[in-house]
């Protein structure tokens, strides 16, 4: 009888097991891709931005299939960001020549890596994941743009703060529409340059107003506008664009009945103020601007309601600077690389035809070329950062025009290889690797091969983290 009992209980204690084992299975949260483990990891010891970057595209993934994993991701790439030494992302509406300093400046920018800008992209994809830590994130994100100086071109753009703001209103707290817009105000009222009211002039239409909110949505706008500081810089990149964002949302107010007299009369106090106040010398926005707001009155209907601004009688307070473009290619060395690539490439303003870039001859020049390129050391350069520029520009050079064969692919490899022995700089990183960037583009196409063998062979963990990147979290293509 003994013997039957132990019998009995050991196959309840082995039943009792095995659904508990069971219950613990179906509790376990799912398996993370081994791969994709082992490269966020690899990825969470690059320098903070390309960290953070990485991050944030491998919690895109449709690999990562576990919330909590995304969550963890975001989080991370989130607080690497506030190591990032730029603070957010810098743009001019001037056309500002490619090969220059400015426009070496610019290139960097345009990779938003940023703490800005990548601490907005991990809160809005937490957004997917967590609403409410979406929301802790953003709010976490210190937002304190400098206004510009006259001499640089380049002002603040944080077009991507205001819309992550809009968007978060929009899409997180369900029905109670009074939190989302007591949300959407508070950050709101960070604005204060005239480069951030473009900005937030979109965001408010973005935000979807319905008929009740139109009207505190407008005081809010004028607010804002009203408080805001004068930087002439600043003014002279975003007058225009404010007239057209802040004209745009009178299509609301017409829908709730209003007219939008205050807003509109706002607008021209805040112009005529800033117009009236020290200007950049070489600032041609304050010239069109007076006639862009008359025709948005006539446009809405209102200018017999508010008075159009009289061009003639506005003086600025006193002329400031200019803006420096410096230009590339100005030591011996540089000028004649950059002779001998234009020459290459032919003076008109299509490049030799592929037919002539197969010839003997051609192709003899090109590997001359590709040797002085590659033995250039930049010694005559006023600064590393030209010389980095200058000598990846002409390796570009060299892949837009050399067609498939032994010697593009040497191309290549000396490219990488120039590029993982100048990582040795943290004040161009962006610039850096706008130009790995460029690799990677050209990666998705027919060199995909070749790049990414000279990416793996390279040994460095950048090339390495971004390799397998393309391998698993492929970039969708247009």
């Amino acid at each position: 009888m003994f013997a039957v009992r132990r019998r009995a209980a050991c196959y309840l204690v082995s039943v009792a097991m095995a659904m508990g084992i069971a219950d613990l299975g179906a509790q376990a949260p799912p398996k993370r891709d081994p791969a994709l483990q082992t490269l966020a990891n690899d990825a969470a010891a690059l320098p903070p931005e390309l960290a953070a970057d990485a991050l944030i595209r491998i919690a895109s993934s449709a690999r990562v299939t576990s919330n909590s994993w995304k969550r963890e991701l975001l989080t991370e790439a989130f607080f690497k960001a506030y190591a990032v030494r730029e603070a957010y992302r810098r743009s001019t509406p001037q056309s500002i020549p490619q090969e220059t300093r400015q426009g070496a400046e610019l290139l960097a920018s345009a990779m938003s890596l940023n703490r800005v800008s990548l601490q907005v992209r991990a809160a809005q994809l937490m957004a997917f994941v967590d609403q409410r830590r979406a929301r802790e994130l953003f709010e976490w994100i210190d937002l304190n743009p400098s206004a510009g100086i006259c001499e640089d071109p380049l002002v603040a753009a944080v077009d991507e703060y205001y819309t992550a703001l809009s968007l978060l209103a929009r899409t997180t707290f369900g029905n109670d529409r009074g939190e989302a817009l007591r949300f959407f105000e508070l950050y709101l009222w960070r604005a204060r340059l005239p480069s951030e009211m473009p900005a937030v002039a979109r965001a408010v239409l973005r935000f979807d107003p319905r008929p009740g909110e139109i009207a505190y949505l407008e005081t809010l706008l004028s607010s804002i506008l009203e408080t805001g500081a004068r930087d002439p810089r600043g003014f002279s990149a975003s007058a225009l664009d404010i007239v057209s964002r802040t004209s745009d949302f009178l299509t609301f107010e017409a829908k709730a009945g209003m007219e939008g007299i205050h807003l509109m009369d706002t607008v021209r106090g805040y112009l005529v103020s800033q117009m009236k106040g020290p200007r950049c010398a070489d600032s041609v926005s304050e010239s069109m601007t007076p006639a862009a707001f008359n025709g948005a009155l006539v446009k809405a209907g209102l200018s017999f309601d508010i008075k159009p601004i009289d061009a003639d009688n506005l003086r600025p307070s006193r002329m400031l600077g200019t803006a420096r473009i410096e230009p590339f290619w100005q030591t011996g060395d540089a000028r004649r690389l950059h002779e001998d690539a234009l020459h290459l490439r032919g003076y008109d303003k299509e490049p030799v035809s592929l037919k002539v870039r197969r010839t003997e001859l051609w192709k003899n020049e090109a590997e001359r070329l590709l040797v002085a390129v590659d033995q250039w050391t930049g010694a005559s350069e006023r600064v590393r950062r030209d010389y980095f520029y200058q000598k990846s520009a002409l390796f570009l050079g060299l892949l837009d025009l050399i067609p498939s064969s032994t010697l593009r692919t040497r191309v290549i490899r000396a490219f990488v290889d120039f590029l993982r022995h100048e990582d040795d700089d943290r004040d161009r990183q962006a610039l850096w690797f706008a130009f790995v960037n460029r690799l990677l583009e050209l990666s998705r196409g027919e060199d995909r091969g070749e790049i990414l063998a000279a990416f793996d062979d390279a040994h460095h963990p950048v090339f390495s983290v971004y390799a397998q990147l393309e391998r698993l979290v492929p970039v969708k293509r247009p």
